[in-house]
């Protein structure tokens, strides 16, 4: 079974994610996917001749602020920079849903779940949601981000209401930690039953 876990930026979804590895799930990280494909040669030659080679570092390498940076100003650049990225990532979701066997839990750790229609591909979606004003917070104390940028990147996200009405599972991330842990068992352990 593929379980797609989405949710905006700073909702605790990677939380989420490592709680369910902790019980033995194996988790497809669509970041992950995406940053192996950005380093990617003939990846970083399109996206640096779109976004500016000041974007790379020394070595040739994408920064990933700069990057995000400049990407979440302008809306049509970020726009350039999913198509580079997101048929990829989407080919490699393809191949390992193929590869799962049904009686297997297997999720697909996606943010961008619906803005990237990939929801298809998954038999059941949990969404992790958190208040708008602690989610801002919490981008720019993990990241370092300032509050503008911080608002353009979870603004660019489908809202967390209209996530909701299309999940079959959500998590609120509104409590402590011990809270969320007791949430993402009985989860566990429904979809284990199924």
């Amino acid at each position: 079974m593929i379980v797609g876990l989405t949710g905006g930026i700073a909702s605790g979804k990677s939380t989420v994610s490592n709680l369910f590895r902790k019980y033995g799930i194996e988790i497809v990280d669509a970041d992950k996917v995406a940053k192996e494909v950005s380093e990617k040669k003939e990846s970083i030659e399109k996206i640096s001749n779109i976004f500016g080679k000041d974007i790379l570092d020394s070595d040739g390498k994408i920064v990933r602020e700069k990057l995000r940076e400049k990407a979440f100003k302008n809306r049509e650049l970020l726009q350039e920079l999913n198509k580079i990225i997101h048929p990829q990532v989407m080919e490699y979701f393809k191949r390992k849903k193929e590869e799962n066997s049904k009686d297997e839990i297997l999720i697909f750790d996606i943010p961008l779940l619906y803005e990237t229609k990939m929801e298809y591909l998954c038999d059941k979606i949990i969404v992790v949601g958190v208040d708008v004003q602690k989610q801002i917070r919490r981008v720019v104390a993990r990241d370092g981000s300032s509050e503008e940028l911080a608002k353009k990147i979870i603004f660019n996200q489908m809202p967390l209401d209209e996530k909701i009405k299309k999940a079959d599972i959500v998590i609120m991330n509104d409590g402590t930690l011990d809270e969320l842990e007791a949430k993402v068992m009985k989860i566990y352990r429904e979809l284990k039953e199924r």
